[in-house]
């Protein structure tokens, strides 16, 4: 992993710029000046603040957690007794990489950025500038969720307000602007003050718009790999196994991982559900073996 003073990036830089500043004017030009100190505006601020404050912490823990290494030596003999084991698809051999001269544990794969092997290996991720793999997948997947929530929450309260104000001024009536609530009727030649608050929620509109699609697509897309129990590289590139066992007929070319769709979930983040949506500092446990399909008929689920 790069030092801490690298992971800050043209790129995260970005990002965090975007968090700060659709959080600042969603509390200081909408939320203030529209609910003020009511208990709905109170809801708002609670509730922004809470997924958008999770979001970040997600966020950190993408960037702060190693993916998962292959410890050193590492060899693929306690694999052998697997009734599915990962092979090379030239010639049905043990996985071998050849950059970081050691064998690959099953669902590893070598990054070309980080210059090592990462332990189920979903992807590398520029946003975060590091890997998702093992021990940051579930951070990654809560991050999808955390930043959905709040940037779906912003979109609204934005498009929201900018009805309210073509509502108002269609009705002469009284609106308040800006950080300080100042009050303005649109019968009033519109100053360069509300000009620029007006100016600014739109700029603003248009960047959440865009990356709450974008977020909510990347987040079904990865809950379609959890409930099948598949990374980004096994969809795009498949998995070539070798499957110790006889009389399975279709089932050799179902995806080895696969236990169904709620013990995959449960695999992915966790025992307990009521825990998956907690932000947890330690990174995963494990990531050098994983249970099969065959497994899960020999325990009875």
């Amino acid at each position: 992993m790069p030092a801490a003073g690298q992971r800050f990036t043209a790129t995260v830089c970005s990002v965090l710029l975007v968090f700060v500043f659709l959080y600042y004017v969603d509390v200081a030009y909408v939320i203030l000046p529209w609910y003020s100190f009511t208990v709905p505006g109170m809801l708002h601020f609670m509730l922004l603040s809470a997924s958008t404050g999770l979001a970040l912490r997600c966020y950190f823990l993408c960037m702060f957690t190693d993916p998962g290494r292959v410890p050193p030596g590492w060899l693929p003999d306690a694999e052998q007794q697997a009734a599915v084991q990962e092979v090379k698809k030239s010639d049905g051999g043990a996985r071998y990489c050849k950059k970081c001269n050691q064998y690959k544990p099953p669902r590893s794969h070598h990054c070309r950025v980080c210059e090592r092997c990462v332990l189920r290996m979903d992807h590398h991720c520029p946003w975060v500038n590091n890997c998702i793999g093992h021990a940051n997948y579930r951070s990654f997947f809560l991050l999808l969720v955390y930043c959905s929530a709040a940037l779906i929450h912003s979109t609204l309260l934005l498009l929201g307000h900018a009805l309210h104000l073509v509502s108002s001024s269609a009705n002469s009536r009284v609106v308040r602007v800006g950080p300080h609530a100042t009050p303005h009727t649109f019968e009033e030649e519109p100053d360069s003050h509300v000009l620029w608050h007006i100016g600014l929620q739109t700029f603003a509109f248009a960047v959440a718009l865009p990356t709450t699609i974008a977020v909510v697509m990347l987040l079904v897309w990865h809950i379609r790999m959890v409930a099948a129990n598949k990374t980004t590289i096994e969809h795009a590139e498949g998995i070539t196994a070798q499957i110790k066992a006889g009389g399975l007929g279709a089932d050799k070319q179902r995806h080895p991982y696969n236990l169904g769709c709620v013990h995959n979930a449960l695999q992915v983040l966790g025992d307990e559900p009521v825990l998956w949506w907690l932000p947890r500092s330690s990174a995963t446990p494990g990531g050098l073996a994983y249970p099969t399909f065959l497994d899960s008929r020999a325990l009875g689920f």
